[in-house]
């Protein structure tokens, strides 16, 4: 059971660390931006609940086809889920990002029509979602550590998103930027980008040393159990 539990504290937390993050998002926007700004929270927060559900559908379903692979030794099946889904999930993300950049009026009203309310999360959602194209390869790298069972890696990354990065910047960044409201939202941008650096260093660092090295000892031995002929 140890194991089991191991491997799944880091989707647990990735989903428990919501209420702490909105609950630190609201106290700041409601105290430099008010109930509009709260309002746009909570149409902001919807979006992204729809954004997200998809991508992590893609990443939970490619994880048994990558686990049962790592365990079979058949890497070069691992590496190319692991590359569609990262291609898959990287597109629907950029997709996504690019409608709510070009058109966001048109997704704000499909849950308010309040001209003011529309105007305000339309304006932060050009902030708030900046970072969200480069969503879908944290996700799939994520996903990709859990599912060869590498726990404490994907611990440490879904902590550092939310709860190292994303929340401490709702508070510092209003103290260093003129804009406190723009300051707020920039934080979760902000947090995206450098989340998606840091995990795309560490999985490149676990994909040298591990998964090359067991695919080039999986090459090696298939050559050496080919019969030659003479």
């Amino acid at each position: 059971m140890k194991p089991v539990f191991a491997l799944g504290v880091a989707p647990f937390i990735m989903q428990s660390t919501e209420s702490l993050v909105l609950v630190s998002l609201n106290s700041q926007l409601q105290k430099y931006g008010g109930d509009l700004a709260v309002g746009a929270m909570t149409i902001m927060s919807s979006i992204m609940q729809i954004i997200l559900l998809p991508a992590t559908g893609v990443t939970q379903g490619a994880q048994p086809i990558m686990s049962y692979n790592y365990g079979a030794k058949n890497i070069g099946r691992v590496k190319k889920t692991f590359k569609y889904t990262v291609l898959v999930t990287l597109a629907y993300t950029s997709f996504m990002c690019l409608i709510l950049m070009i058109a966001p009026e048109m997704v704000v009203k499909i849950f308010n029509n309040e001209q003011a309310l529309v105007e305000i999360t339309s304006w932060s959602i050009r902030i708030y979602f900046a970072g969200i194209f480069m969503f879908g390869i944290q996700a799939a790298c994520q996903s990709t550590l859990l599912s060869l069972g590498q726990a404490k890696i994907s611990l440490f990354l879904a902590l550092l998103r939310k709860i190292i990065l994303l929340v401490p910047l709702i508070f510092i960044l209003p103290m260093i930027l003129e804009d406190k409201l723009f300051a707020v939202l920039l934080a979760e941008p902000v947090a995206d980008i450098t989340a998606v650096l840091i995990t795309t260093i560490c999985f490149t660092v676990f994909y040298k040393k591990t998964l090359n090295v067991m695919d080039k000892n999986e090459n090696k031995l298939v050559e050496n159990e080919t019969p030659s002929i003479n």
